[in-house]
């Protein structure tokens, strides 16, 4: 009821044509996600005595379909995040699109998570939280994400599930992060992934390739995970393999991640550990555990505790808040050792 009265509340005030509001459904749903959190940034001058206030990937989107007849629905979304201890946030920042969808699959148009994202986002006992499997994984050694991507300018096919089995595929136009690079820039890429769910195992493999008008920051990247879920427990592991273009690249390295849960009644017992090779550059691996317990206080709200730790080689600048904002991220500051303590709760609607 409450959806209901929201979604013919903001129809009103965008004034959508009558039609539209009798042929389309609309929902509105979102995350609130923030946290208080202690964090060492291992940087001579930072205090990290002081707490910082993190909403990390809080969000609201609204979506709906429209039955064209025939099996054929037109789906649409337009999902934006923002930070609920900044006053901040971007229209449209997160997954939106437009696209069809029929016994044949989906087809969609928009921003959109890559198909090598999605398979990570398959195991991470601690995404969006400082302690993200982000801050290793899909990052070169300065700690800066070049996979993992919610990508601009992206088409997307997914396949329909046969019997556990599923396909997506994503041709990206401009992948790179800057808002003011022309579309036609040769920044382009491809994205393709196949999962497979059946009772209690998962298995998961994804490819992606970078092309780029500057031949330093051309990279592919491969993904393979798996895991399976028994009497409460969930195990599993992630292993990529990086390569970058040129001599001497922090785009060129292999890493892993190894991940367990355990459902003890309305608690859930959390481990991660990720470790990240040394690239072609020279000695800047890192290592990173977390560890942590969600209680879930109703279907909707679970509060949270966790401890995470990144241990950076000499030349190593991995971080924490690959998953936060700016303000709360600790990246690029070599041979550093950062952690951070927090405590927080995440609310659906």
């Amino acid at each position: 009821m409450k959806k209901s009265l929201i979604a013919l509340a903001i129809a009103s005030a965008v004034s959508a044509p009558a039609a539209f509001a009798a042929t389309s459904n609309v929902d509105v749903y979102g995350v609130l996600n923030l946290s208080v959190n202690f964090v060492d940034p291992d940087v001579s001058g930072q205090d990290s005595s002081n707490p910082s206030i993190t909403s990390t990937a809080s969000r609201i989107g609204f979506k709906g379909a429209e039955d064209l007849g025939g099996g054929l629905s037109a789906i649409w979304q337009i999902e934006s995040g923002f930070n609920a201890d900044e006053q901040s946030g971007t229209l449209a920042s997160r997954n939106t699109f437009l696209g069809l969808k029929g016994g044949w699959g989906t087809v969609l148009a928009g921003n959109h998570d890559t198909p090598m994202k999605m398979v990570g986002r398959m195991v991470d006992n601690f995404g969006d939280t400082l302690g993200d499997s982000r801050n290793i994984l899909g990052a070169n050694s300065t700690g800066s994400t070049q996979f993992d991507l919610r990508t601009k300018n992206t088409i997307a096919y997914v396949s329909p599930d046969f019997a556990g089995f599923q396909a997506v595929a994503a041709y990206v136009a401009d992948w790179t992060t800057n808002g003011n690079a022309l579309d036609n820039n040769n920044y382009d890429a491809y994205s393709i992934n196949g999962t497979y769910k059946n009772g209690p195992l998962m298995l998961g493999a994804a490819y992606e390739d970078h092309n780029s008008a500057v031949k330093s920051q051309e990279a592919d990247m491969w993904r393979l995970v798996g895991g399976f879920d028994i009497a409460g427990f969930k195990l599993a592991a992630l292993y990529e393999s990086m390569s970058g273009n040129g001599s001497n690249s922090r785009n060129s390295r292999d890493a892993y991640g190894l991940f367990g849960s355990y459902m003890l009644g309305a608690f859930n017992l959390k481990a991660n550990y990720l470790n990240a090779d040394k690239s072609d550059y020279g000695n800047d691996g890192a290592d990173q555990w977390t560890i942590g317990a969600d209680y879930n206080l109703s279907k909707r709200t679970t509060a949270y505790v966790y401890y995470a730790s990144v241990s950076n080689d000499n030349l190593g600048g991995y971080g924490l808040g690959a998953g936060a904002g700016a303000s709360d991220q600790t990246i690029g500051n070599a041979g550093s050792n950062p952690d951070s303590f927090g405590i927080g709760m995440r609310h659906s609607f």
